[in-house]
């Protein structure tokens, strides 16, 4: 790339860590805007720099590949082993540090390559060069869940707002277990395998489990098995004047559709009953249980329930089951509510539940595998009033309730019993139990549903129950539409005309305010639990130096960047805390801080051995060679330099 195609954007390998320079920084990429910022994706790649002479300590390697570090992660297969990770990085002794690979999605927000331009100016501070790759978002959701692990040392995102994350921290710290099948960063402390371990089967008593969860989140922090930055504010805007009712839910706000409120709740303050919900998103299929968790993981829930919902104050809430209990540490107990129908008229039974799960469990419902995975069996042990449904777990299970009755989606076994090859069904039309029931579906444009009259979440006693000060009295929409409108400009088109009704999205504060310049058209802010998360790759050398993540830590503007780009539109993450202080007695403030101190940074990498050669960042050489090598191997990487008795090397520079 040619110095005259990089606009203003981060001066390669920059030194100077005053933090005005930063802020000017930062202020710089706010104005240029995301649009602006295209032609820089990539540009921060090695710089010239002098060589050095390797000096290496007798049996030490002069080099360390990128590797599956067997003893660290004994679950690896042995293919996986030999065919070796997807990311290929060596670390050399005295060698200079190779371009950091980093990936981000612009998909995912607005502001999100603006972020990645101001961690790449992190690395620049510390005298290390990026290459960065702007990936499609479904690309960087296959990766994560990908056995063979991360294909960048770098990869940015933000978690969404399922409704399993609105409970508790758990699910999030989880990821970090051996035995998630979303362990994907490769990050082993022994203690957090021993605290996840524990707080799994530990029923019964939710005290300890606050406080070993409180413990994972320090262990986190401490070790900087992540960088999470901040908790972002979901901003976007809907029409007030033709509706009322709508419900700001934490992480979800008035118009998205992961933990959905608003529109049972929405009230017509015109003749107009029919309300359309702008997006740019596309539905693949109608069969939810075996879909592949794109749109219609989310929009096909309002035709159907589940066992249990989250409420605006991230409480459980009864869904169709209204009462629930552990009988013991492996059976629990669900009564289900009276007098639901399936939305072909049908009685809904204990036996539709009891069917969902084994017949989940025969085919393989990739999409529900939280919720039937932990039953061993289940058994209806009454019809009447509703009926009892028993869950007779393989484990204890703490989280049964919490995560996989919450992630449930009950099916009815008279649509389904049928079907031999579910995963290739298609409903015609879906049936469910859900507040609105499916009318017609334009693949790519347009799909609808209708009110269900006969579901609870019509009913005002139950809505004013949960909602609170958010509930709104009356008869509720007719029919709800989304409509693919394309992008975001077309979305701020269309509502500021009225052909839309609502954004199914989330806006930066300048698409908000120019989604909100029709008087109709108001403007919601609302906090979030799910972290920007951006995942550090453990199979890679300069990743597995604790050293090394400690002075990344230090090197990052979060704070900066919420307010010169952000707006203060976000909550700043404590430490590395992955969780939220809307999880309030789960949340532990007491968590190892990093303010942004460039100097002290360095100073962490001087002490560790590493030099700067022409300003560019070089790995340690001689005895901080060994030093550098000893911290990286199975086992140590939790440990700091004073962990192994290493010298302070800065002393002998």
């Amino acid at each position: 790339m040619e110095d005259s195609d990089r606009l203003d954007g981060p001066k390669q390998n920059s030194t100077d860590s005053t933090t005005t320079t930063r802020r000017t920084y930062l202020r710089s990429v706010t104005a240029m805007g995301v649009a602006g910022m295209g032609a820089l994706a990539g540009c921060s790649g090695s710089s010239n720099s002098d060589s050095v002479d390797p000096e290496v300590p007798d049996g030490v390697p002069a080099e360390v590949q990128s590797q599956y570090w067997r003893d660290d992660w004994p679950h690896v297969s042995d293919e996986q082993y030999s065919q070796g990770p997807p990311i290929s990085r060596t670390a050399s002794a005295g060698a200079a540090v190779d371009p950091i690979s980093m990936e981000y999605s612009r998909e995912v927000s607005p502001w999100m390559q603006q972020y990645a331009f101001m961690f790449q100016e992190g690395f620049n501070q510390l005298g290390a060069s990026t290459d960065l790759n702007n990936r499609p978002l479904n690309q960087l959701y296959a990766e994560s869940w990908a056995p063979a692990g991360l294909e960048a040392v770098i990869s940015m995102s933000i978690h969404g707002p399922d409704p399993i994350r609105a409970v508790s921290p758990v699910a999030l710290l989880m990821r970090k277990h051996q035995g998630s099948p979303s362990f994907y960063e490769k990050w082993w402390h022994p203690r957090m395998q021993e605290v996840l371990s524990e707080q799994a089967i530990t029923t019964g008593n939710e005290e300890k489990r606050v406080e070993l969860i409180k413990e994972a989140q320090q262990i986190f922090s401490d070790d900087v098995a992540g960088i999470i930055p901040f908790f972002p504010d979901l901003v976007t805007a809907a029409n007030t004047e033709k509706f009322e009712g709508y419900v700001n839910m934490p992480g979800n706000g008035p118009t998205r559709d992961t933990i959905p409120w608003s529109e049972p709740n929405l009230q017509p303050n015109t003749d107009e009953t029919s309300y359309v919900k702008g997006t740019t998103t596309t539905m693949d299929t109608l069969n939810l249980p075996w879909g592949g968790g794109g749109p219609e993981d989310f929009t096909l829930r309002y035709i159907y329930d589940g066992l249990l919902d989250v409420g605006p104050d991230l409480q459980l809430v009864p869904a169709l089951a209204t009462d629930w209990e552990f009988i013991d540490d492996t059976t629990v107990d669900f009564e289900l509510r009276e007098g639901v129908q399936w939305h072909d008229g049908e009685e809904f039974t204990p036996s539709d539940v009891k069917f969902t799960v084994e017949y989940y469990t025969e085919n393989d419902a990739i999409n529900q595998t939280l919720f039937y995975n932990p039953v061993e069996s289940a058994e209806v042990v009454s019809e009447g009033s509703g009926g009892t449904i028993r869950f007779n777990l393989k484990n204890p299970n703490p989280t049964f309730i919490s995560h996989s009755a919450v992630n449930s989606v009950i099916i009815p076994e008279h649509r389904w019993e049928d079907i031999d090859t579910p995963s290739q069904h298609t409903p015609d039309p879906p049936i469910g139990t859900g507040p609105f029931q499916f009318d017609s579906w334009s693949q790519g444009s347009r799909f609808r549903v209708k009110k269900w009259d006969n579901n609870w979440k019509w009913d005002d006693e139950f809505r004013s129950e949960v909602l609170g000060d958010d509930f709104a009295s009356g008869d509720g929409i007719d029919e709800l539409i989304w409509s693919n409108v394309g992008n975001t400009d077309a979305m701020i088109g269309a509502i500021n005309s009225g052909d839309i009704h609502s954004i199914d999205g989330t806006l930066s504060i300048s698409q908000a305010e120019r989604a909100t310049e029709s008087p109709a058209v108001e403007k919601f802010t609302v906090e979030n639990f799910a972290p920007l998360d951006t995942k550090l790759n453990f199979l890679v050398p300069i990743i597995r130096d604790k050293e090394f993540r400690k002075a990344l830590a230090h090197s990052i503007d979060n704070e900066g960047f919420v307010e010169d780009v952000l707006g203060g539109r976000a909550t700043v993450a404590e430490g590395q805390n992955p969780a939220s202080p809307l999880h309030s007695k789960w949340y532990n403030s007491n968590v190892e801080g990093y303010a942004y101190d460039t100097d002290k940074a360095r100073t962490i990498l001087e002490k560790a051995g590493y030099t700067w050669n022409n300003d560019t960042l070089h790995y340690p050489n001689g005895e901080a060679w060994g030093a550098f090598v000893e911290r990286i191997q199975d086992g140590n990487t939790y440990k700091r330099r004073t962990d192994l008795d290493q010298p302070d090397f800065s002393s002998s520079s």
